[in-house]
């Protein structure tokens, strides 16, 4: 399905959503609207679900769409897995273990200035540690064992022995994946409730400002991997 091809919001999923209209990623996740691990739940019932208003998100997402050049942004869902699981690595995996250390860095501090007063500053820096360590040990799991797979399935010269084994692999690993995705994305949740959606209180200092933008970046990359993963990557070699 193309973007141009119907306007209807009652049409769409909301992995269909981020998929057709790359640059609604944002909207999604400003208003809690998870396409990546629930992509499958249709848009106007998942605003309803949390009594927002389909109408209006949709119109948001159309008017931006219509201000933006539609070749601007990467279209995935046209890429092999190969290039797919090339640009997950180097451009989210890589950036996110950079990212790690800043970030605790900073609320670390903004925890030892504010924390005392701020309780939930603590339950911020609590489930980012969280999801750093689980972050840590799936990234191998998919480099390693899910990609690697993935690579010899659709590698056309393997023989079909051992695409026969890697197909049998497949469904097991997709699985493992997909509940880790969940609970990145629950953690992901509770950290956009606890921030308010990333809006510094009046209080804020410049660091604990740093920390919010840092975490909010850190969030819409996080839900773009996912996204690629769960939306694109892994229905393609589901087969």
């Amino acid at each position: 399905m193309e973007a141009g091809k119907t306007r209807d919001m009652n049409t769409f999923t909301l992995a269909e959503i981020a998929l057709n209209f790359p640059h609604s990623i944002k909207n999604l996740i400003h208003y809690d609207l998870d396409f990546c691990c629930n992509g499958k739940t249709s848009f106007v019932k998942a605003c309803e679900a949390i009594d927002l208003n389909a109408d209006q998100i949709w119109n948001e997402i159309i008017e931006q769409d219509a201000k933006i050049d539609s070749d601007s942004p990467m279209h995935f869902i046209t890429w092999d897995p190969g290039l797919l699981i090339n640009f997950i690595i180097q451009h989210h995996h890589d950036e996110v273990k950079k990212t790690i250390p800043h970030i605790l860095e900073l609320l670390d501090k903004v925890c030892n200035v504010h924390g005392e007063d701020n309780g939930f500053l603590i339950a911020v820096r609590e489930d980012f540690e969280k999801l750093s360590e689980q972050l840590m040990h799936h990234f191998p799991k998919e480099e390693e064992i899910l990609f690697a797979t993935i690579r010899t399935l659709f590698n056309r010269s393997a023989e079909k022995s051992n695409r026969s084994v890697a197909q049998d692999d497949l469904a097991v690993l997709i699985t493992m994946i997909e509940q880790e995705h969940e609970r990145a994305g629950s953690l992901l949740k509770s950290i956009r409730t606890l921030t308010s959606n990333y809006e510094p209180p009046t209080f804020a200092c410049p660091t604990l400002r740093m920390t919010y933008v840092m975490l909010n970046q850190f969030d819409t990359d996080l839900m773009q991997r996912i996204h690629i993963e769960n939306n694109i990557l892994l229905p393609k070699v589901k087969g």
